[in-house]
């Protein structure tokens, strides 16, 4: 598992040539190790011409003969010619992809630890709660809280089975949630620092349904506002069902946070102010540097023009480049060099999986200014 550190040192690299960046998904729940070599080799032919023959070749003969298939998700950045290799192997799926630039491709990751990163489980019942600790799908700590036993007593024995003495519910059923009360005060008291200590950046709640809302309601309100999701589970469940059930409830996040994001293109887009679609005019602010976020449908791809001189490239077949004159070269794909070109100015580059709007125009961007 990658760290920060990491990331950060990954985000300085700028090399002289060209990098190879492989993010290859292998969950086991969804395809074969065959079908997933198959379509790595599918990606690696749209690197070809970008990266060298020997990174392509380098990234092949790892999943070959030395990757284990393990995990769910993997990543891979190869420059030969500058002695750069790094390989991470994840326990959270990745988007699947193939790019070339002259630095690591790293904005997946850091959408990877955006949305997968620090996050805690709390299960609860009227008795205890268990904490846990996930980075990256990995479980990384444990805490938790086991209060007095909430018991129901038998009626007859002693004034604990009768009512109160003015009406009302009886003693023990009082007593049974004075107890149950105090417990779930004292798991928040455990959570909290549990949160101080580890920051976790979300929060998802385990457990039967009205428990869940007594913890949630007793939760401050910093708490509260870190609770992505619930979802049921007993005290006995096992830490894989735990983990499972939780990345699906970061996915789904996920999910909705790339719909604002789409929106928010298009929006801007239909305004006219900070937004563009369609690759022509996605194409003109990339030259000028302007785009901040780039979003592009999965398996979006044309051909396009690329001047000799500036590297200005248009889906146009023109006869001199407007910018300095230039003479263009055919480009096999100008979706693919717009992303290069992204994210050499380090810009951002989210690829959008079945989307009506994103299938239907390509790209589009949000702009710096």
């Amino acid at each position: 598992m990658f760290n920060q550190d990491e990331l950060h040192e990954l985000a300085a690299l700028e090399t002289k040539t060209p990098t190879l960046s492989v993010y290859l998904n292998v969950d086991p729940t969804e395809r074969t190790t065959d079908e997933y070599k198959l379509a790595l080799r599918h990606m690696l032919e749209h690197a070809e011409g970008l990266a060298t023959p020997k990174d392509i070749e380098a990234v092949k003969r790892f999943f070959d003969h030395q990757y284990d298939w393990s995990g769910r998700g993997v990543v891979v950045f190869s420059n030969t010619q500058e002695a750069l290799w790094r390989v991470y192997s994840l326990a959270v799926p990745v988007a699947s992809g193939v790019t070339v630039a002259r630095k690591p491709y790293i904005w997946p990751m850091t959408a990877l630890v955006n949305a997968y990163g620090k996050y805690a489980v709390a299960q609860v019942d009227r008795q205890e709660v268990r904490l846990s600790l996930f980075a990256l799908g990995e479980l990384q700590a444990t805490d938790g809280y086991v209060g007095e036993e909430v018991r129901k007593l038998k009626k007859g024995r002693g004034s604990s089975g009768g009512a109160g003495r003015r009406g009302g519910a009886p003693v023990s059923s009082r007593r049974e949630e004075e107890i149950a009360q105090r417990n779930i005060r004292e798991a928040v008291k455990v959570t909290e620092q549990f949160y101080r200590k580890y920051k976790p950046q979300r929060l998802i709640v385990a457990g039967a349904d009205p428990t869940i809302a007594q913890f949630r309601d007793a939760l401050p309100k910093q708490l509260q506002e870190k609770v992505i999701g619930t979802f049921n589970a007993d005290m006995n469940a096992p830490e894989p069902e735990i983990k499972d059930r939780s990345l699906e409830i970061l996915q789904e996040a996920e999910q909705e946070r790339e719909k604002e994001l789409v929106e928010a293109v298009f929006t801007a887009a239909a305004k006219g102010r900070g937004g563009v679609i369609r690759l022509a005019d996605t194409l003109g602010v990339a030259h000028e540097g302007r785009i901040q976020t780039l979003i592009i449908a999965r398996d979006y791809h044309e051909p396009g023009y690329q001047c000799r001189n500036c590297a200005y490239i248009t889906d146009q077949d023109l006869e001199t480049c407007p910018f300095c004159g230039g003479e263009f070269m055919e480009i096999a794909d100008a979706a693919e060099a717009l992303v290069t070109k992204v994210i050499d100015d380090g810009g951002q580059v989210e690829v959008i999986d079945d989307h009506p709007k994103v299938e239907e125009f390509g790209v589009g961007a949000l702009l710096r200014y």
